[in-house]
């Protein structure tokens, strides 16, 4: 083969990795979430297949690793379209042993209808797929009917003895076209207002989808699904090592099918509960006063814990956690003693919670929160539960402690703190040197707060901030030349050295104003190469985005290269 580029003379694991770390999806989604995803063709991956014999094989594998199976038709969705990946695209190009995610679209209607060599259904659909080898992990996403597809008549009966037989067919099919699959996750739609033949369909089809996660699952996820106890019997002597809930409430299904997994679970990930049901989660039913050791559990996560503790309820007096190296919980924290964080001290890496006035106390008492205690902290961030009536002073004591405890800590988040006196609070602490990453979302810097703390800390090479503004005084609109300039004499040889920016969110009185400031702590900072508008504000960012070209193009710039080399644009990757 003729060699036309050094790209041809690569080893395959140099490629391999190359292509490993182009962009596809974003890491920080719940399980749940990311495996919803529709399979798209990555413009990046799709060019890389074109280079070379010798890239193709990897490029194939990072392109087809995930598609899509559904019954033909349907349009006008985000599972329709050229720019999806389905499985007979990977078929058709000799791929199929690179294929290793399957998302699945159910539609539940077809359940209810008579499968044979007429009539599309899924189980035809799974199995023209043949053989699909390398499969580990199928996503359910279970819909009443796809978009574009004829509605089901709200007056057809139902048969729950035709419903059972076919999810037993499309059940079978699906072992025998992806036999070694061992990760399930089922995510059934909310659907509201249906007939009540309709609703009998979807409540018996909903009470079946235990049939379709195998026989031996590894890793489950599951999202308004019905918790049977047929499917807390198969996962029970299935060694779960991995389990991700859409919601937990603590009832007794739900807590026994994760506390039969307990000796072999490493990950949990719960998206909505509330404090008392984590507590029943480390409470033995069989035996209420003992506690549900998680002996191998790696990763816990509870995406949002809402409602009150129980301050006279039933606490665990020894960690259920005791090899834990990720803690993340976003509201009321619900292990109030202290064991629980004092005995993670060791061997915590990633540490989120949100504390409240009595929490904190407890802690202070056992002096949890010391200075360097956690000393293997990788990534720390506590703010305050109801951050909206917290004392100024008691976000400044939070301020500190996170910087008491983040001695190793390579990312700190303070997130919805109302820091006062900033030049104050930056002299008094120092921050740690290997501090690279400082996510401070919706607490507000005005420009001579934000240059502050990045100067501050001269280590960072990412920073994500909110915006205010300058206060009163300032004008309303367009910040004059005057103004511009003096804030550019005044920060000749900021120290700081922030090379990619993240903007969360701005408090200013209008788009083109937190523009102007954006542009002027960029110019400022010249270090800066890189500006990411998080898309959560989609509603002005295109119109912020603009307003940046404009303030660029302002006088007091003319002489500035660099600020026009900066690249303005909307992600969350900051």
């Amino acid at each position: 083969m003729p060699v036309y580029s050094i790209a041809q003379l690569l080893p395959a694991h140099i490629i391999s990795s190359i292509i490993h770390h182009v962009p596809i999806t974003h890491s920080k989604a719940s399980p749940i979430t990311l495996a919803l995803e529709p399979p798209l063709k990555s413009r990046w991956l799709t060019a890389l297949l074109g280079i070379c014999q010798s890239w193709r094989p990897a490029a194939c594998s990072a392109f087809y690793a995930k598609v899509l199976i559904k019954l033909d038709g349907g349009s006008g969705g985000r599972y329709d379209g050229p720019a999806i990946i389905r499985a007979h695209d990977a078929i058709q190009n000799g791929c199929q042993r690179y294929v290793k995610d399957v998302l699945v679209l159910v539609e539940m209607s077809n359940f209810n209808q008579v499968w044979d060599s007429h009539t599309p259904n899924l189980a035809s659909v799974v199995r023209d797929c043949q053989q699909l080898p390398s499969v580990r992990a199928i996503a359910y996403y279970i819909v009443l009917y796809n978009i574009g597809h004829a509605m089901p008549d709200p007056d057809q009966s139902c048969s729950a003895l035709l419903i059972d037989k076919n999810v037993d067919v499309f059940a079978t099919a699906i072992c025998e076209t992806m036999p070694r699959f061992s990760q399930a996750v089922i995510y059934s739609q909310l659907v509201y207002a249906l007939s009540p033949s309709m609703q009998q369909v979807a409540e018996n089809v909903i009470g079946l989808l235990s049939k379709l996660i195998g026989t031996q699952p590894t890793r489950l996820s599951l999202a308004h699904v019905e918790i049977t106890n047929r499917l807390t019997s198969i996962t029970a002597t299935a060694s779960l090592q991995s389990i991700a809930l859409s919601t937990f409430q603590g009832q007794e299904l739900e807590t026994a099918l994760v506390q039969r997994n307990a000796s072999t679970l490493e990950r949990i990930w719960i998206e909505s509960t509330t404090p008392l049901a984590l507590v029943a989660l480390v409470r033995l039913s069989s035996q209420p006063l003992e506690v549900c050791t998680y002996s191998r559990l790696l990763h816990f996560v509870a995406q949002w814990s809402h409602g009150q503790r129980d301050p006279d309820g039933w606490q665990p007096p020894v960690n259920p956690f005791p090899r834990l190296k990720t803690l993340t919980c976003r509201g009321s924290f619900p292990y109030t003693l202290p064991v629980v964080l004092a005995e993670c001290q060791t061997h915590l890496c990633h540490l989120d919670i949100e504390l409240d006035a009595v929490f904190l106390a407890a802690l202070d008492l056992a002096n949890v929160l010391a200075k360097g205690a956690f000393a293997k902290l990788s990534y720390l961030s506590l703010s305050w539960l109801n951050h909206a009536h917290a004392h100024p002073y008691n976000r400044n004591s939070l301020f500190y402690k996170s910087l008491d405890l983040c001695q190793n800590t390579h990312t700190l988040c303070l997130r919805w703190m109302k820091l006062a006196n900033i030049n104050q609070l930056v002299a008094k602490v120092q921050f740690p040197q290997m501090l690279h990453n400082l996510d401070m979302p919706f607490t507000m810097l005005n420009i001579d707060q934000a240059i502050a703390i990045l100067c501050a800390c001269p280590q960072v090479l990412k920073a994500n901030l909110s915006l205010a503004d300058i206060g009163a005084g300032s004008g309303k609109g367009m910040p004059a030349p005057g103004l511009l300039m003096r804030y550019q004499n005044k920060y000749t040889g900021c120290a700081a050295r922030t090379k990619y920016l993240g903007l969360q969110s701005w408090s200013c009185r209008s788009t083109r104003r937190a523009a102007e400031f954006c542009v002027l702590l960029v110019d400022v900072i010249p270090s800066i190469a890189r500006v990411c508008i998080s898309p959560e504000w989609h509603a002005t960012q295109n119109g912020f985005l603009k307003d940046v070209d404009m303030a660029r193009k302002r006088s007091v710039y003319d002489n500035h290269p660099h600020l026009h080399s900066v690249e303005f644009l909307s992600s969350k990757c900051w």
